[in-house]
């Protein structure tokens, strides 16, 4: 499947109420003392974010590490996101501003993969942002300023459309990367990856079927794919990763580093 399918498509096909979304009286407090930030979690997120970009070596390129979604505004509930967007200006790397786009997605979906951070019981949700492209958020707050370029307001009853659209473009580009995975026959990371994207899309899902989160940017993310056919996609790669990885084939030598102790680990799976 193409990427290239437009997401008002499937966002159309949404239940666009929003009667059930909760707006709390303050911000998250874990994170927020009155509206400002802790410096404590503003200190580990920008470290955070400056490790991907030396890993990267594209620092230069950086203009702002901003945290965004639910979690910067009061429709926040106990499963939102740390929304992390890196922004960066594209073309300090390449002129070819898709391509860089391809390549940071692609990256993003490695870094997915090697780490799970938690902070406060949040998980961080890391995106690439080109400078130029539009973002249209509830809740913006910059770390390297420690100040709100659009602070949210407690009768903001919105859906945020714009933070589900980039939470599904991040899963269907780590989806991708499953794919390229797949057909280079590394399927034993292929498979990895999926399990690792199928928890996340549980975690998407739980959040329609508690009454604060129906409305989330988590949930809405999730419902955009399902319809556009990414999670019937993960499906597929999952189970067609680990039949491979699972196979052997008689034609090749048999390597495995298997412990002569084999039969405890096959009594204590039962």
């Amino acid at each position: 499947m193409s990427y290239s399918k437009s997401w008002s498509d499937f966002i159309n096909e949404i239940d666009l109420d929003t009667s059930q979304i909760k707006i709390n009286d303050e911000l998250y407090p874990s994170l927020w003392k009155m509206e400002e930030l802790d410096p404590k979690i503003g200190f580990r997120l920008v470290t955070i974010a400056y490790d991907l970009l030396e890993e990267l070596d594209i620092k230069d390129a950086m203009v702002d590490i901003i945290l965004t979604g639910s979690i910067a505004t009061y429709n926040w509930h106990e499963k939102s996101d740390i929304d992390l967007h890196l922004l960066m200006d594209f073309k300090k790397i390449d002129d070819n501003v898709e391509l860089v786009k391809k390549y940071l997605d692609s990256k993003r979906a490695l870094w997915n993969e090697k780490h799970d951070i938690m902070v406060v019981g949040h998980e961080v949700e890391i995106y690439f942002q080109d400078v130029n492209e539009e973002h249209h958020a509830n809740g913006v707050f910059s770390l390297l300023n420690d100040q709100w370029l659009k602070q949210a307001t407690k009768n903001e009853q919105k859906l945020d459309i714009e933070q589900a659209k980039v939470k599904a473009h991040g899963i269907a580009s780590d989806i991708e990367e499953i794919e390229n995975l797949y057909f280079q026959e590394k399927y034993s990371r292929s498979f990895i990856l999926a399990e690792k994207i199928r928890k996340k899309l549980k975690k998407l899902r739980q959040t329609g079927l508690d009454r604060e989160g129906i409305n989330s940017p988590e949930n809405l993310a999730f419902k955009i794919l399902r319809n556009s056919e990414f999670i019937e996609k993960l499906h597929g790669l999952r189970s067609k990763s680990y039949d491979k990885k699972m196979s052997i084939d008689k034609n090749l030598p048999v390597n495995l580093n298997v412990s002569e102790n084999w039969w405890k680990f096959a009594r204590n799976r039962n």
